[in-house]
């Protein structure tokens, strides 16, 4: 059996939206400004990251048209480079892309809700919540609740999954209309405000502020995975990618204004929770608790996104015979990868139970660049070397969107090499360990053929 197309416009901009907005937003401003000490820098980078991540998008869907099929990344470099840059992509994505991302919004999820039930002085329920024994056990529920949502069915599944994002940019879109209303012209300075000197020795800690930014970006490309369940790919997935990263980056950007105006920097300063820091300089203490319940709800969509969208690359490594064969078992009663949802599950509750979620998005960030920076790269190398490969989709300003988009990602791989060595270091571990296991892999299986 295959996968069916019957995703259409509207869902594919709802996943890039689910999978774009979750943990980065509500954990990396406080952060970055503590990195940068100034706002207006703090502004500017969450503006590059946005027209970056569309030089990504934009030039990825060329590859989608070109080759309209589930997989993403791990399509395109199997057409373009071959197999082992394909299996060390799906490598990175079972082990790190999608898996941890998984746990460190399901974990985040139950770090609000222990914040709501404190408010509301809870003590039964606190008591659970605030225990990281159970907190652990209620983010792993979360995690196969929504393996099994996507289980039963591609339609219930993305059913659920457009209405928890259809909230969760109402309630974004609610926190900026209700942020502007409430200040006034007197916050205005906070937005060019310094709380320290940036020198020149701060640039590194720039190009990793930014590498920060780019986790909350990451996602852009999420159409990409499911390329090959979208109705007339041709023409919708430009049309996805686009609008997908073009409303994220707006609301992102308008949101980090009404956080950075809402109080003092000093306040949100090294702050992972700034979403309820800021709700609460805002709206009062009750305010700031509804704010907690919200960034729940928000982080559900992305844990229910990314239970989506792995699995479709395992399912096509399966199919290529790159991973256990039974991935891309697609399930006759509901017409999903069941072993490849259920694979990614238990990845992501192992996770669960071993780290905790700032620890994962640390050595995220530079695992997640690799491969998309090649991806783009052989965009262009598929472009020089087989001119009659023809899309009919063309990435706009050529070849300046995809250097524009190489150029930047390289930069900040090197500022996170400078900054964050061990964890870069781990990241390039975890990929390198990926050629050997391909190797033993390939040998596995020509033996079981012969």
């Amino acid at each position: 059996m295959e996968l069916k197309r019957q995703l259409g416009l509207f869902t594919g901009i709802m996943v890039i939206i689910a999978d774009m907005i979750g943990t980065g937003i509500f954990m990396t401003t406080g952060n970055i400004l503590g990195m940068t000490n100034n706002a207006l820098i703090v502004i500017l980078l969450w503006v590059i990251g946005g027209v970056v991540a569309l030089c990504g998008a934009l030039s990825y869907s060329e590859l989608a048209v070109l080759w309209p099929d589930v997989g993403g990344e791990y399509l395109y470099l199997k057409k373009i480079f071959g197999n082992l840059p394909a299996f060390l992509t799906g490598w990175v994505s079972l082990i790190v892309g999608f898996t941890a991302p998984v746990a460190t919004s399901s974990m985040l999820l139950v770090q609000y809700l222990n914040k709501f039930f404190m408010n509301i002085h809870a003590a039964g329920i606190t008591s659970i919540t605030g225990d990281i024994f159970w907190q652990k056990n209620i983010a792993a529920l979360i995690i196969i609740t929504f393996g099994f949502i996507h289980i039963i069915g591609v339609k219930r599944g993305t059913a659920i999954q457009n209405i928890l994002t259809v909230l969760k940019i109402a309630i974004v879109a609610a926190f900026i209309v209700a942020g502007f209303y409430v200040l006034d012209s007197s916050a205005v300075h906070r937005l060019y405000a310094h709380y320290g000197t940036v020198e020149t020795g701060s640039i590194p800690f720039i190009g990793l502020s930014l590498l920060m930014v780019m986790f909350a970006y990451t996602g852009w490309n999420g159409a990409t995975y499911i390329a090959g369940e979208i109705v007339h790919p041709e023409k919708n997935l430009p049309r996805i990618m686009f609008w997908g990263v073009t409303i994220t980056t707006v609301l992102y950007i308008l949101l980090n204004i009404v956080f950075l105006m809402s109080t003092d920097g000093i306040t949100i300063m090294n702050q992972d929770e700034i979403g309820a820091i800021a709700a609460n300089a805002l709206f009062g203490p009750a305010a700031s608790n509804f704010f907690s319940i919200t960034i729940a709800i928000i982080l559900l969509s992305s844990v229910s996104a990314q239970m989506m969208l792995g699995p479709r690359v395992y399912y096509a490594m399966a199919k290529d015979k790159m991973i256990f064969s039974s991935l891309s078992t697609i399930s006759k009663r509901f017409g999903t990868p069941l072993y490849a949802i259920v694979l990614q599950m238990i990845l992501a509750v192992i996770y669960v139970y071993s780290g905790t979620a700032v620890s994962l998005v640390i050595y995220m960030g530079f695992a997640l660049n690799i491969f998309p920076v090649l991806t783009v790269l052989g965009l262009m190398i598929i472009r020089k070397k087989h001119p009659e490969l023809k899309s009919s989709y063309s990435t706009p300003l050529y070849p300046l969107v995809p250097i524009a988009y190489v150029v930047s990602t390289i930069i900040m791989m090197i500022a996170a090499l400078c900054c964050w060595t061990i964890t870069s270091a781990f990241a390039i571990g975890v990929l390198l360990l990926g050629i050997p296991v391909y190797y033993i892999w390939q040998h596995y299986n020509t033996g079981k053929s012969s």
